[in-house]
């Protein structure tokens, strides 16, 4: 089983800059407007400052996009639509920061109107505008057809039910159900995980919030190992380095949940109702997961 790759990708539309580039302050503002790592306030205040020093217009907007494309901010990518539309009229590829033609802000425009199309559960307008997308912007096609991916999962997710009562181990060999972890608690988190998955380990830390914040919320968050070999061992082993204090399971070896959940690859996370409905399945870093948990408990907020 391969680690997931990313579910939610757009390429970097700049170049790195080099040293002798990044000595002028356009240039350094530049790179803070495509930094893959600012936060909306961050990013607010980078275009902010941008404006004030005179970075072209059409500059601004594409990094505006670009922003809300790696966030999968559809709210944002929707309130941009009017500007976005200007800019496919107006564009100049000798201003544009990365975007080779109008036809690629037109197919980020269809791809915008898709993401409106899903939340409105909308599937004719869904299919038409992700289609035209495509069409447009063949380079972007991972992008567009993950949103694909997503569509049919949901689907498929929307009359399942997991088995609360399959009998599962704990980290120290213990039998223990889902329904005994969940309890009287809102809802079950699953986070599904192995030992040789980068990915995985590597957002551990994650998980640990997770697992803090949601606590208080009425959300319990357990892990379910995925290992083949040792699983016992590993889970036990693991759980001591990472200090963990929540729920450490074991899938069974016939993998149940994973047949049943269609997970194909890892890490992947699964937001589970008092009644076993599912409702989310997918990255742990899909910004759907936190909409999911805010239908849950609505106090819940995005760290």
């Amino acid at each position: 089983m391969k680690p997931l790759r990313p579910l939610f990708f757009i390429a970097l539309l700049c170049a790195p800059l080099s040293a002798q580039e990044a000595a002028s302050s356009p240039q350094e503002m530049m790179q803070r407007l495509f930094d893959p790592q600012a936060s909306k306030a961050q990013f607010e205040e980078a275009a902010k400052k941008a404006g004030m020093a005179g970075i072209a217009r059409q500059q601004i907007i594409e990094a505006r996009l670009v922003w809300g494309l790696r966030n999968q901010d559809a709210s944002w990518l929707e309130k941009m639509l009017p500007e976005l539309e200007v800019l496919a009229s107006n564009f100049d590829a000798a201003q544009s920061s990365g975007f080779k033609s109008a036809g690629e802000i037109r197919s980020f425009i269809s791809y915008t109107k898709a993401l409106i199309a899903q939340s409105q559960k909308d599937n004719d307008a869904f299919k038409t505008n992700i289609l035209e997308a495509v069409w447009l912007n063949p380079g972007q096609a991972q992008l567009f057809t993950q949103v694909i991916e997503k569509q049919r999962m949901e689907a498929k997710m929307a009359n399942m039910k997991v088995d609360l009562n399959l009998v599962v181990n704990t980290h120290d060999g213990e039998a223990t159900t889902l329904a005994d972890q969940l309890g009287d608690k809102k809802a079950l988190l699953l986070d599904f995980w192995a030992s040789w998955c980068g990915p995985c380990m590597q957002l551990m830390p994650e998980l640990k919030k997770k697992a803090d914040l949601l606590s208080k919320h009425g959300i319990v968050v357990a892990g379910m190992n995925k290992d083949d070999q040792n699983a016992p061992a590993v889970t036990a082993k693991v759980r001591e380095e990472q200090d963990i204090t929540f729920p450490w399971l074991i899938e069974p070896a016939e993998r149940p949940f994973t047949k049943l959940l269609e997970i194909e690859s890892i890490p992947r996370m699964i937001l589970i109702a008092p009644g076993g409905q599912v409702l989310f399945n997918g990255h742990p870093q899909d910004p759907a997961l936190w909409i999911a948990l805010q239908k849950v408990n609505p106090e819940i907020k995005a760290p």
